[in-house]
């Protein structure tokens, strides 16, 4: 809810005007102004306990009122509606059946936090998927998201989180950021108890650590030990807590994570030095417990900023996703959550706020700024009947927008969609490493166990066997391997959503950078696809009267081409004659029946499909025009030809440089189209492209990029994602330019919001680098326990070592992969 600027007309809970006898009330760095004391008093019962309401009050106006201008949180108000569906399903009894589960199946996505690796997230995966009512499940560890299919009739959002907070974690809904900040303080609360209290139990232990060089008498050992007890004990119970307490949980499923390992490796050292403390042994690892705990708090806090940099554009787009709503009903304002608004509905934007849905203006000018979306940094001037996209800064002006999509359907909402898909899938690489690290946390175990057994079995002694063992389980711990692949494909995706690139599947990315062959679409990816009719000739007929005829059949058309022939006919004020029978061939023409006869449009093969003859003086003329880059369309009626439209298409500015810098990267270059084979020649040569295929339907381009596979290159395609659709996705990488209205349709691997192909260029360079980076990285996680293994079985380190050992590995990791949010990627070679 706004700050209250100057006096306020009306009531921010009923909205009824306000008299003398208004009431404040302060919340959230703003104010609230009543009309009387008594809205004052609800609306203090509300935000404080809703869940205290009656029951019949919920069902009122002024009730759905309050979560609409966000009095009552929308999590408490979705736990409220959650609880009522519960109290029915309590009187069922049973859950539905699998015959009608989907039907009543919701998607659900929510903010979990605290998980410290890849485990947590697969142990809490685990717990929800064996819940009751939960048909699927996915956790995403590096965005600190979960992703559910649900039965709300069968379960609600307590039950739901009810079955994540005993593992030690905590839920809440996306919008509430409130859990995170509360998170941070706390880890940040107990990294700083923690930090104090270690460095007092290393001085007072290097003070014991004299007893080995010179003879300390047991009172003195007794006066050194049992401080060095007391400063360690809350160190590991309080600062490791959460530590301990996931690894608790996770026995109790059966699972054994990295948490299990540095769990044990905190009691050994803390258990087994309170028995050497009752013999007055010198030989305490009470320093060690500490130091483990407090540097894997460390590197908690130090993992969770490097999380938030890298995840900052995720997280960016659900936070626009709930701007509130400036609802215009019956002539007043309203204050509604994006959920409570409908296509058609009207709403209003004032300068320097957030357009906060997909809207068409109806009244008013202004500069848009787009580039949190689409990355295009240049403002837009906006006015009647024009598409804004929801999220948009309005720079300045007022707008009155009417509603064109909302939810899943916005340009937004399918942003979100499709970056959550590209979480949820792995590409090979991560995929090997959790395969690695699920057999490795086990074979760890066994490792420091074997340690124990061989070393007593040459004589070892206990304290010494102990002290390896230990060492062994925290060098181990593959800490760094969890977080080296998914931290670099989070911050991938993160890296180029803000310039409006959108990663549809991660093992795009992967395989991009072994491309050395390019096919481009030609209409719209490297030509604007903007056509013009530059001419309608016919043989002796006229010219209007054809127009019309084709426009008549083209109405039913979905084509570009079609587009620009009813724009033409409308300029000319041409009426349209109903069409029956209407057919289309994809890639080559349409016809339909007008009257009695039937009309027919297309291409040269369009007409050889239906065996119908050019005269040779028409083909000569039709000819020349496609030599000079015009697009030809024939059209005619009962079998005979009586003319062409000519198109005229203009090839995109950057087009020229984007052409340079693949043939500098030694790739390829092939030009398809389904346009004349004189017209794609034109384009062809003045691109100079390395092969090129004109009249191409859909079926053809798949074909040419299969002979391309078979011949042994990696091939990629750009097209436009939907009459694309086939070759795209026969393509090893694929790209769609220009698909801001439609980004969850298509086959691409990679979304380019707009029509820029240097775009393309910059993925290239993300995939190199991204590739790298997680090289390098798997390289650090391993060299750390290659090298430390063997050293901890030969006694040469101690704990405390392998604890900073294991620290430096996961640091290196989290500094190397921020390296991609701060790469120049349309510079990078």
């Amino acid at each position: 809810m706004p700050a209250t600027a100057g006096r306020r007309e009306r009531c921010d809970l009923c909205g009824l005007p306000i008299g003398r006898s208004q009431a404040k009330q302060a919340i959230r760095g703003g104010e609230l102004c009543f009309c009387c004391p008594g809205c004052q008093y609800v609306f203090e019962l509300l935000s404080n306990r809703p869940e205290g309401a009656p029951t019949d009050f919920r069902k009122t106006e002024l009730f759905k009122a309050c979560i609409e201008a966000g009095i009552i949180p929308q999590d408490e108000a979705d736990l409220l509606s959650q609880q009522a569906q519960t109290d029915v399903h309590d009187q069922d009894g049973v859950a539905p059946r699998e015959g009608s589960e989907l039907a009543h199946a919701q998607d659900l996505t929510f903010r979990v936090e605290g998980m410290w690796c890849a485990a947590c997230a697969r142990l809490i995966e685990e717990v929800l998927r064996k819940t009751e009512g939960i048909l699927e499940a996915q956790v995403y560890f590096l965005s600190d998201m979960a992703q559910i299919k649900y039965l709300p009739g069968f379960l609600s959002l307590q039950d739901i989180f009810g079955r994540i907070s005993p593992l030690g974690y905590r839920a809440s809904l996306f919008r509430d950021s409130a859990e995170r900040s509360k998170e941070r303080r706390d880890l940040l609360l107990r990294l700083g108890i923690s930090g104090f209290l270690t460095a007092n139990v290393m001085m007072i232990s290097f003070a014991l650590y004299f007893g080995f060089f010179q003879e300390l008498s047991q009172e003195a050992i007794g006066y050194l030990s049992y401080p060095i007890w007391l400063l360690s004990t809350p160190v590991v119970f309080y600062g490791g807590f959460s530590i301990l307490k996931r690894a608790i949980f996770g026995l109790r499923c059966l699972r054994i994570s990295m948490d299990t390992l540095i769990s044990i490796g905190i009691l050994s050292a803390y258990g087994y030095s309170i028995i050497q403390m009752a013999r007055g042994s010198l030989h305490l690892y009470f320093d060690t417990a500490s130091m483990l705990v407090t540097l894997m708090l460390l590197g908690r806090y130090i993992e969770t900023q490097a999380k938030g940099k890298v995840s900052r554009g995720i997280t960016e787009l659900y936070r626009l996703a709930s701007q509130k709503v400036r609802l215009l009903s019956d002539g007043k304002e309203r204050w509604v959550t994006p959920d409570a608004v409908q296509p058609r509905d009207e709403f209003l934007a004032l300068s320097d706020e957030r357009i906060p849905l997909d809207g068409q203006v109806i009244e008013g000018q202004g500069e848009v700024d787009e580039s949190v979306l689409t990355g295009e940094s240049r403002p837009l001037r906006k006015g009647l009947g024009d598409e804004v996209i929801g999220g948009a800064h309005l720079l300045e002006g007022k707008l009155r927008l009417r509603v064109t999509r909302v939810g899943c359907e916005s340009v937004l909402g399918q942003m979100i969609q499709l970056m959550q898909e590209a979480l949820s899938k792995k590409n090979p690489t991560e995929d090997l490493a959790d395969q690695l690290i699920r057999w490795l946390v086990p074979a760890i175990l066994a490792l420091a166990g074997c340690t124990i057994v061989y070393l007593r079995s040459k004589g070892v002694s206990v304290d010494e066997t102990m002290l390896r063992a230990i060492t062994v389980l925290v060098i181990t711990c593959p800490c760094a391997l969890g977080i080296a692949t998914p931290l670099a494909k989070v911050g991938s995706i993160a890296a180029v959503r803000t310039r409006g690139i959108l990663i549809r599947d991660p093992g795009g990315i992967e395989r991009a950078k072994d491309i050395n062959t390019l096919v481009l679409d030609k209409t719209g990816t490297v030509t604007k696809g903007d056509f013009s009719l530059l001419e309608v000739f016919t043989l002796g007929i006229d010219e209007k009267e054809a127009l019309g005829r084709v426009a008549s059949v083209e109405v039913h058309s979905e084509h570009l081409l079609a587009r620009r022939i009813l724009w033409a006919a409308r300029e000319a004020s041409l009426e349209l004659q109903p069409t029956t029978g209407f057919e289309v061939s994809k890639g080559l023409g349409v016809k339909g029946v007008i009257g009695k006869e039937e009309v027919f449009v297309g291409n040269r093969r369009f007409m050889d499909k239906e065996g119908i003859v050019l005269a040779p003086s028409l083909e000569e003329i039709a000819e020349s025009r496609e030599l000079n880059g015009a697009t030809v369309v024939f059209f005619g009626w009962q079998r005979v030809v009586q003319g062409f439209l000519a198109f005229g298409d203009s090839i995109r500015e950057n087009v020229q440089e984007f052409m340079g810098v693949l043939r500098s990267k030694g790739i390829m270059t092939c030009l398809v189209s389904g346009d004349a084979e004189e017209t794609t020649r034109a384009v062809a040569a003045e691109l100079d492209v390395d092969k090129f295929f004109g009249q191409a339907i859909p079926e053809d381009k798949v074909e040419f990029i299969k002979d391309l596979q078979e011949r042994g290159f990696r091939v990629g395609m750009v097209g436009d994602g939907m009459n694309d659709a086939a070759a795209l996705a026969q393509a090893d990488v694929s790209f769609a330019l220009g698909t801001k209205s439609n980004i969850a349709q298509g086959a691409s691997d990679i979304n380019i919001l707009t029509d820029d192909p240097i775009k393309v260029i910059e993925v290239l360079n993300l995939s190199a680098l991204t590739m790298r980076i997680i090289r390098q990285n798997l390289f650090f996680a391993l060299f750390y326990n290659a090298l430390g293994i063997p050293l901890a079985v030969a006694g040469a380190l101690n704990p405390l070592v392998a604890v900073l050992a294991m620290f430096a590995s996961s640091l290196t990791v989290i500094t190397n992969t921020l390296r991609i949010s701060r790469r120049h990627l349309a510079q990078q070679t």
